[in-house]
């Protein structure tokens, strides 16, 4: 495993501690299945940025830019995150990301941390 892959690891294990802490839904990884095939992502937070969620890929994680507009054709949000700012998770760093994207489960499984 090169360092960039050890990051994106890392970058995984601070989202599940996310989802334990905050109470999150989560899919690792993810893939999405579109008309030209699959898109595989590194994760799938439900209910933030768009109804069905926000897609999770690392800045320089060997992405094909080419597909960064189809999550959303598919209903998703998709986010491109700096590993080196989420290897290690932090609570309010993630609260801070996640309020930004904004919650948009029903009302009544919004987390009891979100304030927006």
């Amino acid at each position: 495993m090169d360092k960039a892959d050890k990051l994106v690891a890392k970058t995984t294990e601070a989202w599940e501690q996310a989802a334990l802490d905050l109470g999150l839904e989560i899919e690792m990884p993810f893939c999405l299945d579109t008309d030209t095939g699959q898109i595989k992502f590194m994760l799938l937070i439900k209910y933030f940025g768009k109804p069905k969620g926000t897609l999770i890929q690392a800045l320089n994680g060997g992405f094909d830019m080419d597909n960064r507009d189809i999550p959303q054709k598919y209903g998703y949000y998709c986010s491109f995150i700096n590993p080196v700012h989420y290897k290690h998770y932090d609570r309010a760093t993630f609260i801070e990301t996640l309020t930004d994207w904004g919650f948009f489960g029903q009302p009544e499984n919004k987390p009891i941390w979100y304030n927006k």
